[in-house]
């Protein structure tokens, strides 16, 4: 155990949030799953409306647990136990020491939001942030009232940067979310009607993401993607709070936005620009493709810059940015001599980001007879746009150039007989892996992405565990390096 520099002690939970100790403690990591716990962790036995982690405290004990913080003594569990550590209530426990983990480190916060590409822009944030200090970032995709409190209670006392994800489904969310952060900067993506089923309307969804400067320190500043629809909603509420706003276009020589391209030109495999970026002119590559990644890579250096970090050294570290699985990342595959691309966009989808993800498979270049090939699961949580949201995928499916649909629902299955391409339909992904290496050809590009619940990742899964990883892709001849994990 580290006691040097430890994660939590007894006596700064006590002070976090009036937790009880029966005796001092040091913690080097903390957990909120028993079957994750090391030697030395704190375990966390958070209540859910399904769950109660107090049914594992033993577990957490037997393997080591350093203490276990819990609102009343589990079954089985004496109550004179000294590694019990007690509060009223675990959550609220919980997020007072998220609050009180930013306190005690000399850390600058930012916090991402948006419809699409949260995930990718922290990953991405991290990456160029590292160089000029220790940075710590949300866990995958934790981004609710869990996921976000866990992410930032783990955040180490000598952080410099924290990096913080944040995502709502329902209203009345983003306020305290964004008051246990404190955000010194906030960066909004491009929005859009993801959750709408939840809202009683786009504009609803809008004007709870603008809750997020609610909780911002003062002389905080707010980065904006400028070139969606409800961008100009986002600007102005920032401005009304006295925010220092800096707006970010995608679209080249924008001179309307604080940061934009000044050219940029685009790969099968990478993206490369020039960009002005609040007044500084940076040449730099990105090793992913697609305008998505264009803009976020935009929005990753106008934080840097913002911050006072190395901005060459940034711009520098997003060559070798290699996007999170699920979100856009590339593999390259050979099953029974044909070699094919798959694009892992598996996590989750709305109808912003399925019309980027077919925005680059449209952009890949394919020989005469290869084929883009969609595989596609029905997007959710639209509540009465769904059927309108789905059948206006179709032209954008029509222009993306695919050939044929592998579709789970009827909302995929209709856009793409919509785009008069071929459609086979599946009631779930049992069955389509073996379906999909048995119709593949040499050369196609598979692009995979659906709603989370369909399960796609697991079909990705077996594709990447049957399929042999190749370094050779395609009618360029050209040597890839494989993603494959």
């Amino acid at each position: 155990m580290n006691i040097d520099e430890p994660l939590w002690t007894s006596s700064e939970l006590a002070t976090a949030c009036n937790a009880d100790s029966a005796r001092p403690w040091f913690a080097d990591g903390l957990q909120t799953d028993s079957r994750l716990v090391l030697p030395g962790d704190l375990f966390v036995a958070l209540k859910g409306d399904n769950y109660d982690g107090h049914a594992f405290v033993k577990e957490a004990l037997g393997k080591g647990a350093a203490a276990v913080l819990v609102s009343d003594v589990p079954e089985g569990i004496a109550d004179d136990e000294p590694r019990l550590v007690r509060v009223g209530d675990v959550l609220p426990a919980l997020e007072k020491m998220a609050a009180y983990a930013v306190m005690r480190a000399p850390v600058c916060t930012l916090a991402v939001t948006g419809s699409v590409g949260k995930t990718s822009i922290v990953h991405a944030l991290k990456k160029a942030l590292a160089n000029s200090g220790d940075t710590h970032t949300s866990v995958r995709s934790y981004n609710n009232h869990i996921g976000l409190p866990v992410s930032m209670a783990r955040m180490p006392r000598g952080a410099r940067y924290g990096i913080f994800e944040v995502g709502i489904s329902e209203p009345g969310e983003m306020s305290d979310r964004a008051r246990v952060i404190q955000p010194d900067v906030v960066l909004v993506s491009t929005l859009g009607p993801a959750h709408v089923g939840n809202f009683a309307s786009i504009d609803a969804i809008i004007e709870e993401k603008a809750r997020i400067f609610d909780g911002m320190r003062p002389g905080g500043t707010a980065i904006i993607a400028s070139d969606g629809p409800y961008a100009e909603r986002m600007i102005h509420a920032a401005e009304a709070r006295g925010l220092t706003v800096i707006k970010v276009s995608a679209e080249c020589e924008n001179k309307e936005a604080d940061v934009y391209p000044l050219h940029a030109s685009e790969r099968f495999d990478c993206s490369c620009l020039t960009a002005d970026v609040g007044g500084t002119i940076v040449t730099y590559r990105i090793g992913e493709p697609g305008k998505a990644w264009l803009l976020n890579s935009l929005m990753v250096l106008a934080a840097v810059k913002e911050t006072g970090a190395d901005l060459g050294g940034a711009a520098l570290s997003l060559a070798t940015l290699v996007a999170e699985r699920g979100r856009g990342r590339t593999h390259h595959l050979t099953w029974d001599d044909q070699g094919f691309m798959l694009i892992d966009d598996s996590y989750n989808a709305n109808p912003v980001s399925m019309e980027a993800a077919l925005d680059r498979i449209g952009a890949l270049p394919v020989g005469h007879t290869a084929r883009r090939v969609g595989v596609f699961a029905d997007m959710a949580e639209l509540g009465d746009l769904t059927a309108d949201a789905h059948e206006a995928l179709a032209g954008k499916m029509r222009a993306a150039g695919l050939t044929k649909v592998f579709a789970i629902g009827q909302g995929m299955a209709g856009a793409a007989r919509a785009a008069g391409l071929a459609v086979e339909e599946f009631d779930d992904t049992t069955d389509l892996a073996r379906q999909l290496l048995s119709d593949v050809r040499q050369d196609d590009v598979l692009l995979v992405k659906g709603a989370n619940k369909a399960g796609l990742e697991g079909v990705v899964r077996t594709l990447l565990e049957t399929a042999t990883v190749s370094t050779e892709f395609g009618h360029s001849g050209m040597a890839l390096s494989a993603a494959a994990e």
